[in-house]
């Protein structure tokens, strides 16, 4: 094989990855502060978050809406609910409060803030009230305020085809905090007042049964999401590319 056949074979390789568009904000890997390089990297890039158009035909998985088949929390002794369809408004508006970067070892930590989030969906209920089993469905509405997510990221530097690239580990996003402020539930029960109120009350003014029954779903929800997002941006390109020298 001649040398000019191994050129244009190594140029078409390279050719097949990098070409990281301008909309995409690069980290020198001797960056004085490389956290906070790339929490404006990820600010800059926040309002494509949303559609997940990052611009130059880099496509990752929109956050608005972030939706999830279903959704399932309670218990068969007392309050049972079942979400379908569920449409989740407001993960675009995310704010990293503290990251620790390590971009030469590929580790990542970072405390994210979600302000407010919004969960609408169909649902089925059934409770138990004095010995009775009550059922109800309609449409559901939840905001949620408050919110902070754990979010330790790891990577690994992989060679393919002589170019050394990024590959993610599955995220383990962790809630911190979090409330349900708002909550709207139609045609509960019959619209019943005090079943009702206790539902409310459930959610609402019992932060523990929201953390225990209905975060670690959405916490395994997120994860695979924020995973896919982070392996779509670096997918076709290096790790040169992504953390230059200069």
């Amino acid at each position: 094989m001649n040398k000019f056949v191994i050129l244009t074979i190594l140029y078409s390789i390279n050719g097949a990855f990098g070409a990281l568009p301008p909309t995409i904000p690069r980290c020198r890997r001797d960056h004085p502060n490389m956290s906070q390089c790339i929490v404006n990297a990820i600010e800059a890039l926040q309002p494509r978050f949303a559609t997940g158009d990052l611009g130059g035909g880099w496509i990752v998985p929109k956050l608005e809406p972030f939706t999830i088949k279903e959704l399932n929390y309670g218990d068969d002794g007392g309050l049972k609910v079942h979400l379908r369809g569920l449409n989740i408004y407001g993960t675009s508006k995310f704010k990293v409060d503290k990251l620790r970067a390590n971009a030469q070892e590929l580790k990542f930590d970072a405390l994210v803030a979600l302000p407010t989030f919004e969960i609408h969906s169909k649902y089925r209920m059934e409770f138990n009230f004095l010995g009775a089993r009550l059922k109800s469905n309609g449409d559901y509405f939840a905001e949620h305020t408050g919110a902070k997510l754990i979010m330790p990221l790891r990577g690994r530097r992989i060679m393919q085809n002589g170019i050394e690239k990024i590959r993610f580990d599955p995220i383990k996003i962790k809630f911190d905090r979090g409330t349900v402020t708002k909550l709207r539930i139609s045609n509960l029960f019959g619209g019943n007042k005090a079943l009702e109120e206790i539902v409310h009350s459930l959610l609402i003014n019992n932060p523990d049964f929201v953390y225990k029954n209905v975060y670690p779903q959405l916490e395994s929800e997120l994860s695979k999401l924020f995973t896919d997002i982070a392996n779509k941006i670096v997918e076709t390109t290096t790790y040169d590319e992504m953390f230059p020298l200069q």
